[in-house]
Order: structure tokens, then C-alpha cells, then sequence
């Protein structure tokens, strides 16, 4: 049974997400350590002239080696409700300013901008849990469906 504390302020559930789990993470450090020694950047610089069709990709490692470096911060310790997640969440300030446990205890949710904020990464997940909570209250939301 998941807990109150994996519903972030927004409405997402955080039992669910990608960076909460911290695998990505944790593979994106073990990749950067490895792509940091000078035999793989010998590799990456001499396999492409032994066989360009394949290997032709890694002459851009360094790409990828700054796209790991970004990658190795999607982890996620604790929950927003538990004092984790960003630092930078305008939806906790303002439920918090609010003195409210989420956004389903405001009645301006569907139209709010802080809590546009989310649209670009999960869409409208946050307002379909946001109207499941309203509609069947925390407990049934927990022991439903539930999206991040």
C-alpha cells in the first residue's frame, strides 16, 4: 500500500517516477567513470577509422559524456512532502504558503499557472490525480491508478 508522503504537493505520484527511483542515475555515474578513462577515449577516437559504419557515432562522445553529466542528477532521495525533490518547486511554495496538503484542496487547480509549470513533462497526469483525489479522497486514490 503506497503512502500519503509518495503524493507530491502537485498530485503526481512519486512511487512511479523514473527519477525517484534513482536508476538512471546511478547507471549515467557508472557510464560517466568509465567514459572518463583515457582507454575508452582511445577507443572512441580509434575505432571509428578500423570500421566507420559502425562506430562512426563515437567520434561525438563527448556529447554524450555532457548528456550523462545531466543525466547522473535525475535522482531523487526523499519525497517532496519529505523535504526532497527540487528546490526550485514553485507548486510547494505555494501550497505551503497556502497552508494546504496539495493542490486538490485549491479550487483554482484547473486553471492554475503555477501548476502549468508540470505541463511540458507529465502533460495533464498531475490534474487527472488531482480530480481523483478530489473525487474519492487520498485513501481510494492510493489504492487505485495512479500516474506520475
Amino acid at each position: 500500500m503506497s503512502a500519503p508522503t509518495e503524493v507530491a504537493y502537485c498530485g503526481l505520484f512519486c512511487g512511479a517516477c523514473v527519477i525517484r527511483r534513482g536508476r538512471i542515475a546511478a547507471l549515467s555515474k557508472e557510464l560517466l567513470e568509465r567514459m572518463g578513462t583515457p582507454e575508452f577515449q582511445k577507443l572512441a577516437a580509434g575505432l571509428p577509422t578500423l570500421n566507420a559504419a559502425l562506430f562512426e557515432a563515437l567520434r561525438e562522445w563527448q556529447a554524450c559524456f555532457r548528456v550523462l553529466g545531466a543525466m547522473r542528477h535525475l535522482d531523487c532521495e526523499r519525497t517532496c512532502r519529505d523535504g526532497g525533490g527540487t528546490t526550485a518547486c514553485r507548486i510547494r511554495e505555494c501550497c505551503r504558503r497556502k497552508n494546504m496538503q496539495g493542490c486538490w484542496e485549491c479550487d483554482q487547480f484547473e486553471d492554475c499557472e503555477t501548476l502549468s509549470w508540470l505541463d511540458p513533462v507529465h502533460g495533464d497526469a498531475h490534474r487527472q490525480n488531482i480530480r481523483m483525489i478530489c473525487r474519492q479522497g487520498m485513501r481510494a486514490f492510493l489504492d487505485g491508478e495512479k500516474r506520475w
